[in-house]
């Protein structure tokens, strides 16, 4: 009888580990943004920007992707108002890099009271031009599997907001 529980034990400890190491559960992340330093030594301007990061479930991530950039930021539009977001500016007199933390307080909420599987960043620029797609959004997965590590890097450019961590493929 030992030794089967034995056996069971063992099992569920292999199976916990390996759903550990590929879970889609939500994770939070340590998230820097800085102006981009080749377009900084390029144009030798600091553009100032908002930098929004907000929580998404699966159904608050259709519509914040459906929400135009223009219109996000519109201070007639109470969209913005009524989300749960972490705001960052940079400009000429506050140019350093910002970092959301592992540690904010912010994560438990937007996580175990929200169930946020997403957050996704808007950037409060200017577009120029309509062609291409729009990169003033992006948008990141909070699921273990997606990252390496818990840090992730975005760099502003004057298009928008541009990924530096590489991201694991979906399952």
């Amino acid at each position: 009888m030992k030794k089967a529980i034995r056996k069971v034990g063992v099992i569920m400890g292999v199976l916990l580990a390996l759903t550990g190491c590929n879970s889609t559960a939500p994770k939070k992340l340590g998230i820097n943004i800085a102006y981009d330093p080749v377009t900084i030594e390029r144009l030798r301007v600091f553009p100032t920007v908002e930098v929004d990061i907000v929580e998404a479930n699966e159904t608050m991530l259709k519509q914040l992707e459906a929400t135009s950039i223009d219109d996000y930021f519109d201070p007639d539009n109470m969209l913005r108002d009524s989300l749960r977001r972490k705001t960052f500016y940079f400009g000429e007199e506050d140019n350093g890099a910002k970092k959301l933390e592992k540690s904010d307080k912010i994560w438990d909420t937007w996580i175990n009271k929200h169930g946020a599987s997403h957050v996704v960043l808007f950037a409060n620029l200017a577009r120029d031009g309509a062609k291409g797609p729009d990169m003033r959004r992006l948008t990141l997965p909070l699921a273990k599997n997606r990252w390496k590590s818990g840090e992730i890097n975005v760099s502003i450019i004057p298009a928008g907001l541009m990924l530096q961590t590489p991201m694991n493929p979906e399952d």
